[in-house]
């Protein structure tokens, strides 16, 4: 079984909205049905958890009801960060599962993941264990303490952008978030930074520049305009 775990637990005080990023409008949709439409619509994925910021459980539910998100299967209260809410939903999910299926986390402000990238994510796995996307930055990177000044730069062919999804066996999945605990790593900002912590190697996968996270009211129009663009290109190939 492939379960996607969408993860929806966090708030940002710099984003500048009345409402959390995921639950932004977006032409008459929130930015995390985007995201639950695109594990709805692949092959592979056999049920939806959504790891989600305590006050909205319910709206989500609503929402899968609306836009017929037949896959969802569970809403969990999130945590305080990516790794606790990752966390929560393993917890939900370890008398659910077998050792090797698959969990496949995934940012909810990540609204344009591919059928591709979620494909690779899952191929990766199956050969590694994890499959976690990631990005090659094409800008020069430098080290600074203050915004203003930097010091060091660094070679962009030693960089790597991580994304989501990320897709984990779940014996990897347990076994790294319970030694996480034991050895009192926490606050991370999603498991790859976790398994890095414990000093063990993470597997790569398909990323994009498409596959946006949103997280500013800028990314907002930013989605707004590639989405319509998308949408012409495909009424001009119809």
């Amino acid at each position: 079984m492939n379960i996607a775990m969408i993860l929806a637990g966090g708030t940002d005080s710099r984003f500048q909205m009345s409402v959390p990023k995921q639950f932004v409008n977006v032409y008459n949709r929130p930015v995390i049905v985007y995201t639950l439409e695109a594990f709805q619509r692949h092959d592979e994925i056999d049920a939806i958890m959504v790891s989600c910021l305590d006050g909205w459980q319910e709206m989500v539910r609503a929402y899968a009801k609306q836009f017929n998100i037949t896959k969802l299967k569970w809403v969990i209260p999130g945590g305080r960060d990516g790794q606790a809410s990752a966390r929560n939903g393993i917890l939900a999910l370890k008398e659910k599962c077998h050792d090797d299926d698959m969990v496949i986390l995934h940012d909810s402000i990540r609204p344009f993941v591919s059928e591709d990238i979620i494909t690779d994510s899952l191929r990766v796995c199956r050969i590694h264990g994890m499959g976690v996307a990631a990005v090659r930055t094409m800008d020069t990177i430098m080290k600074t303490q203050d915004g203003l000044v930097g010091t060091d730069s660094i070679s962009r062919y030693a960089i790597i952008r991580i994304q989501t999804p990320q897709a984990y066996r779940m014996d990897k999945l347990w076994d790294v978030h319970e030694k996480a605990i034991e050895k009192g790593i926490t606050g991370e900002v999603d498991t790859n930074s976790v398994i890095s912590k414990l000093g063990e190697s993470v597997y790569f996968s398909k990323g994009s520049d498409l596959n946006m996270k949103i997280n500013t009211v800028e990314d907002v129009e930013m989605f707004k305009a590639l989405y319509k663009m998308r949408q012409e290109a495909e009424k001009e190939n119809t």
